[in-house]
């Protein structure tokens, strides 16, 4: 693989990271962020289902009539900060 039609600062990070030794080619450069973009996609799309799923729950609740008082909510928040250094959620 040529490395003529990319821009020079991708040429660069590119060489760079042969001559540090992380790659032998250009070729296993870019199939290692190939790969990488792929991991970091299925990440988002799961990311996104998970909160695809949150939002359901949330209207489910508001229907039901279940939903909490915006300011009692946003306390418990930041006591739970306080407490733990943390929102407590997992990634999104």
């Amino acid at each position: 693989m040529e490395l003529a039609s990319l821009p020079e600062e991708v040429k660069e990070l590119v060489r760079a990271q042969i001559e540090a030794g992380h790659f032998r080619s250009v070729d296993e450069v870019v199939c290692e962020a190939l790969r990488l973009l792929h991991e970091r996609e299925e990440l988002f799309a799961s990311q996104r289902e998970e909160l695809r799923v949150q939002i359901a729950e949330g209207v489910a609740a508001e229907e039901r009539g279940e939903l909490r008082d915006g300011e009692k909510a946003v306390g418990d928040v930041r006591r739970r900060i306080e407490r733990t250094g943390n929102f407590g959620f997992g990634v999104i």
